[in-house]
């Protein structure tokens, strides 16, 4: 059975337990379970899924959704797509949440990793209060860092080739058979809420057929 290798991203990322400490809150911010509404509130929180991708976009927010792409993307690239859809990439007043699948292919993810701004935990979740929000411990990388690590991590952690898939424990996960249909490794991507600055980013596998 090949390695499966432990998730890590490193020492320059403070990771926050999935239930926050020291508050009684009604939604988790670590609870990766369930997704944030867009809107701001001012019309209350709209659903932001939809069956009919002409009507998924959140009605008050100029950007949102989900996009899916390969691992060949250039960092360069991957950074100014997270501009384009005005990610606040240079902020490092965030918390990060992660949660791994332990049934990839019925979940349709590898990790998955959430940040929320700390205007996201003081105005959304509640998590912290105004002494809390002032004093908020920045992280040694900002947003856009943090994305483009995740990226680096599990790009090195699973390959970036269908024909390393085995090798690295990738093989099979989504359903795959070794032959006809292989792994590769590629991630999805949301903005859960602009307004809040709450983002998530995962990875996942498509199959390479022959």
């Amino acid at each position: 059975m090949p390695m499966r290798l432990i998730f890590d991203l490193g020492d320059k990322i403070r990771v926050s337990p999935p239930i926050w400490p020291n508050h009684k809150l009604k939604i988790q911010p670590g609870d990766l379970s369930q997704f944030a509404p867009s809107g701001n509130g001012v019309y209350g929180y709209q659903n932001q899924f939809s069956k009919n991708p002409f009507k998924a976009a959140p009605p008050q927010e100029p950007s949102g959704g989900v996009i899916y792409f390969g691992n060949n993307i250039a960092k360069t690239d991957f950074e100014a797509f997270l501009r384009l859809l005005e990610v606040k990439v240079e902020s490092k007043d965030f918390a990060i949440f992660v949660a791994e699948s332990e049934r990839s292919c019925d979940d349709g993810y590898l990790v998955q990793m959430r940040i929320v701004t700390k205007f996201g935990l003081r105005f959304m979740f509640g998590a912290i209060n105004d002494r809390e929000y002032d004093n908020f411990t920045e992280q040694q990388l900002s947003i856009g860092g943090a994305f483009c690590e995740f990226i680096e991590k599990e790009a090195n952690r699973w390959g970036t080739s269908f024909t390393q898939d085995e090798e690295k424990g990738l093989a099979g996960l989504f359903g795959g058979d070794g032959d006809f249909a292989r792994e590769e490794l590629a991630f999805g991507f949301m903005i859960e809420n602009e307004y809040h600055g709450i983002y998530r980013i995962w990875s996942r596998a498509w199959l390479v057929t022959k």
